[in-house]
């Protein structure tokens, strides 16, 4: 869709038009309306064309005796994924990498070629089919969401087109809207990961998982300033970005054990010393997918909860727990000993803003007493690095 409009104070006719979501504007240059419907008429046809994904390089010179710009997608790429690097969570860059690096490998790019101009939607159709039989629905479509928003950013900077443009997200088979959910351990699935998990910060994430709803990448980085043992709480923010929610999570006397002779055995510390120095740098570096992967390995699999996990180009087994299914626990736990919904979502972090008055009723003192509430599974438990 494109328009003409007139500047009130030049008087001179300007073009819009609209790609995808964005809108766009530029001045014709022109005071006379007939030589601006004709340059309206040759906007109209390049912004179909590029809808249509047929927006080629002898169709943009024809139109406008002009040459694409031939920016190689190799370097639009690498100069993308930097820019964004300081604005973006660890995990959403893992995102785009893995689309954009899936994309190159698909047109064998070089540093010279292809061009952004040469990546038309039948090209990203014909990846996007390929990753589609290997991946499921979910995500695909995220590397949809992860393409269209590097070729808007490459179409506003070179006007090379946006070949995601018209993209239609993909659906699951029956086969996979019939797959189990996922679900929380069993109290005896519980106490067999519990022991089969390395000493160290294995047996405490499971343990502080469970006593808590925290999440794997949250404890992994974890403070000495997160941890206040005069008031046995733990205050900490949630790692989801769009979060935020500062928890206050009562310490159950289980887990207080355990951090106490941590802290004694860490000897002089400040206040901003990780818990786990190794694992919180390995979170920082490269985010939650190492742990998930050894969570796997070293403890699912011989616990014979999940197969172990051959790198193949497949499609990575589904497994109905994983780590995050202790967080599970940690609700239906506390909703089985009959903790109120709004102490729950208080100590979980599960909120919104049309509920958070609600949730400030929470207080931790109502928190405490159904956390003492919970049963261990956790025979003997002693944690030590």
């Amino acid at each position: 869709m494109a328009w003409i409009y007139k500047h009130p104070k030049s008087g001179r006719w300007f073009l819009g038009w609209r790609v995808g979501k964005k809108v766009f504007n530029r001045s014709t240059g022109t005071i006379d309306r007939k030589d601006a419907e004709k340059q309206l008429a040759t906007c109209e046809i390049m912004v179909t064309t590029n809808r249509e994904g047929k927006l080629t390089e002898a169709v943009y010179r024809s139109l406008t005796g002009q040459k694409i710009e031939r920016v190689p997608l190799k370097i639009a790429v690498s100069d993308y994924l930097d820019r964004i690097k300081p604005r973006v969570s660890k995990g959403t860059l893992d995102g785009y990498r893995s689309a954009l690096k899936g994309l190159l490998e698909a047109v064998h790019a070089s540093d010279a070629a292809p061009s952004l101009a040469d990546i038309t939607k039948t090209v990203v159709e014909k990846y996007l089919a390929t990753v589609r039989a290997g991946r499921s629905a979910t995500t695909t479509n995220n590397r949809v969401k992860y393409l269209g928003a590097f070729f808007r950013d490459a179409n506003e900077r070179h006007h090379t087109g946006v070949p995601t443009d018209g993209l239609e997200y993909y659906h699951e088979t029956p086969a996979e809207a019939d797959a189990p959910d996922r679900r929380p351990f069993t109290q005896d699935e519980l106490q067999t990961i519990f022991t089969i998990a390395p000493r160290g910060f294995w047996k405490f994430a499971i343990m502080c998982s469970y006593y808590t709803g925290l999440r794997l990448g949250r404890i992994a980085t974890l403070q000495w300033q997160h941890v206040n043992f005069a008031t046995q709480l733990l205050s900490v923010k949630d790692v989801k970005p769009q979060k935020k929610k500062r928890l206050e999570i009562p310490i159950h006397a289980t887990l207080y054990a355990v951090l106490k002779s941590l802290r004694d055995a860490a000897g002089e510390v400040k206040p901003t010393d990780y818990l786990w120095p190794e694992q919180a740098q390995t979170y920082r570096d490269r985010g939650a997918q190492p742990f998930s992967l050894e969570f796997n390995e070293r403890v699912l699999v011989p616990a014979g909860l999940a197969k172990a996990y051959e790198r193949h180009g497949e499609r990575r087994q589904f497994n109905e727990v994983t780590f995050h299914s202790i967080r599970h626990n940690a609700v239906t736990g506390m909703k089985e000993i009959g903790t109120p919904e709004m102490v729950v979502r208080a100590i979980i972090g599960h909120t919104s803003q049309a509920v958070s008055a609600v949730y400030s009723h929470a207080t931790s003192e109502m928190a405490r007493v159904h956390m003492d509430k919970l049963p261990s599974p956790f025979k003997k438990a002693k944690v030590k690095k």
